[in-house]
C-alpha cells in the first residue's frame, strides 16, 4: 500500500533515482522488513553536498514530521566515530599505532594484555569482546566497564583473530582516548570534531540535541536486537550484559550517557560529510580532519574472517567495516564505513570521492543493509560509475 509521506530536502538532478528510491521508501515500505517512519539520506561528492533529504515522521504514532534538524539513533555508525577520535590522537603523536595500550592505560596491561598494541584494539582484534566483570545492568555506572576491561582476558592471543567487538569496542576506544587526553570520547568528539566540522552527530546529547532527537522504534525480530536481548545462547547476550535488557533507546540515559558503541545520535547529512571529507583528502569544507597518510593506513585490511559474535563475514581496518557482503558499501572493494543495527550506515569511496549515509528512526528487522538502502546506492552508482 502506498502512503502520503512528505518529503523535503534538495537534489542534484543527475541524483534523481536516489531521490525516486527514497520516495518510493517512505510511501511504500517493504513487504517483508515493513514501513520506514521517518529517514533521511545524503550524499557528499569530492566534498560538495548533491543530496540531503529527509520525510516522514519522528515518532512511530506519525503525528511529527521529520524537520532537516532532527537527529536520530545511529546506533553502531558511532564505532567508526570513535575511532576517528583516536586516529586524531595518532595524526597529533599523541598514540602510536604500534605501541603497547598499557604504555598509555597502565592498568589494562594485564590478563593476557600486556603486550596488546593500540593498533589491535584499534581494529577489533584485542579479543576483548567480553566485560564479564560488570555487573548485569551496570554500563551507566561510572568506571564500572572500564574496570572491567581493565581485568579482562581475551578469548584468544590479542593479534591473532579478528571478531566484531559489538558491545566493548567504544569502552575500549574511550578508556585509552580518555588516559591520553583526560576528555571523554564524547566531550572530545564534540570540541575536536563535531563542533569545528560542523557535523550534527553527538556522544551524548545535551538537552537542545535532546529536544530535536526522534523517536527510536524498537523492532522484535531484529537478529541482532533479539541477541542482545532475548538469545541467551547468543554471544550478543553475554557481551551486552552490562546494558540495562529493558533499555529502549529512548531513555535519558541513552540520550546523555556516553556510550561510544551505540549511542552516538545524528543524521545522514552529518555522517556524509564525514566521509566525504575523508575521502577528500582529508578535508571538510577546506580543513582537515585527518592527514592522507593516517586514513590510508586506516583503511587498510586488517582481517577478513567469519566473526565469531554475530556470525556473519566482516572485513575491517582500524575501526572502519571494509566493504563485503553482507555490507557491499556498492560493491567496491576499498570502500569503508560502518553500518549501525537496523539499518544506519555510512560509508566512503576514495575513488569516486565520496560519502554517503543513511538513517532512519525505525530498527529494521534486517542483518545486512536490508532493502532500503542498496537500491539508492545502486541509484548513485548508475551516476557516478
Amino acid at each position: 500500500m502506498t502512503r502520503d509521506v512528505p518529503v523535503s530536502g534538495t537534489c542534484d538532478p543527475k541524483f534523481a533515482g536516489v531521490e525516486e528510491t527514497f520516495r518510493r521508501n517512505m510511501a511504500e515500505g517493504d513487504p517483508v522488513s515493513g514501513e520506514e517512519v521517518g529517514a533521511c539520506v545524503s550524499i557528499v561528492v569530492e566534498g560538495e553536498r548533491v543530496v540531503d533529504l529527509w520525510g516522514g515522521y519522528r515518532d512511530a504514532a506519525r503525528t511529527q514530521v521529520w524537520e532537516p534538524d532532527t537527529i536520530t539513533c545511529m546506533m553502531s555508525v558511532t564505532k567508526a566515530c570513535a575511532s576517528i577520535c583516536l586516529l586524531t590522537l595518532v595524526d597529533r603523536g599523541m598514540v602510536d599505532l604500534e605501541k603497547p595500550v598499557a604504555d598509555y592505560w597502565p592498568a589494562f596491561g594485564q590478563s593476557g594484555k600486556e603486550t596488546m598494541t593500540v593498533r589491535t584494539l584499534i581494529s577489533h582484534q584485542s579479543g576483548v569482546i567480553y566485560a564479564d566483570a560488570a555487573p548485569a545492568g551496570s554500563l551507566w555506572q561510572d568506571g564500572v566497564v572500564e574496570q572491567a576491561l581493565e581485568v579482562a582476558a581475551p578469548e584468544w592471543p590479542p593479534g591473532t583473530a579478528g571478531s566484531y567487538h559489538s558491545f566493548t569496542y567504544g569502552p575500549l576506544v574511550s578508556g585509552l582516548i580518555r588516559h591520553v587526553d583526560g576528555r571523554s570520547v564524547g566531550r572530545f568528539w564534540r570540541e575536536e570534531i563535531a563542533d569545528p566540522f560542523g557535523l550534527d552527530f553527538h556522544i551524548g546529547l545535551n538537552e537542545e540535541e535532546t529536544a530535536r532527537c526522534a523517536e527510536f522504534i524498537e523492532t522484535p525480530g531484529t537478529p541482532s536486537r533479539d541477541g542482545i536481548k532475548e538469545n541467551q545462547d547468543s554471544p550478543l547476550f553475554r557481551a551486552w550484559n552490562p546494558m540495562p535488557k529493558d533499555e529502549d533507546f529512548n531513555s535519558s540515559d541513552w540520550f546523555r550517557g556516553e556510550f561510544a558503541s551505540a549511542n552516538g545520535h545524528g543524521n545522514a547529512r552529518a555522517i556524509a560529510s564525514l566521509y566525504g571529507g575523508m575521502t577528500y583528502n582529508g578535508l571538510i569544507d577546506g580543513k582537515r580532519l585527518l592527514s592522507e597518510a593516517v586514513i590510508a593506513d586506516a583503511i587498510l585490511e586488517h582481517w577478513d574472517d567469519m566473526d565469531r559474535m554475530t556470525n556473519r563475514h566482516f572485513r575491517f581496518g582500524c575501526g572502519f567495516m571494509l566493504s563485503c557482503p553482507p555490507f557491499p558499501f556498492g560493491g567496491r572493494r576499498d570502500n569503508f564505513g560502518h553500518t549501525g543495527i537496523g539499518g544506519a550506515v555510512g560509508f566512503g569511496d576514495p575513488h569516486a570521492r565520496l560519502g554517503f549515509s543513511y538513517c532512519g528512526n525505525r530498527m529494521a528487522p534486517i542483518a545486512d543493509l536490508g532493502p532500503f538502502v542498496p537500491p539508492m546506492i545502486d541509484a548513485m552508482y548508475d551516476v557516478i560509475s
